[in-house]
């Protein structure tokens, strides 16, 4: 995999030994709920949580309140 074409100007050694300085640091907030640095058509979506069963999610909402302060 290594020996792919694309990994062709990058010191292996180096990358292994992770002393590699990365071409791009994005600038990082304190804000936790900072998204600059995600693309907009991701932020823009509505979050759904897709994993939970929508009849246990629905159960989850009912019985969020009792979680409050937890």
């Amino acid at each position: 995999m290594l020996r792919h074409p694309w990994f062709e100007s990058i010191d292996i050694d180096k990358l292994l030994e992770k002393s590699i300085e990365a071409p791009y640091k994005p600038t990082l907030s304190k804000d936790v709920l900072d998204v600059s640095n995600f693309d907009s058509s991701f932020t823009q979506e509505e979050a759904v949580v897709s994993v939970i069963n929508q009849q246990k999610m629905r159960k989850i909402n009912q019985n969020a309140s009792a979680f409050t302060d937890f």
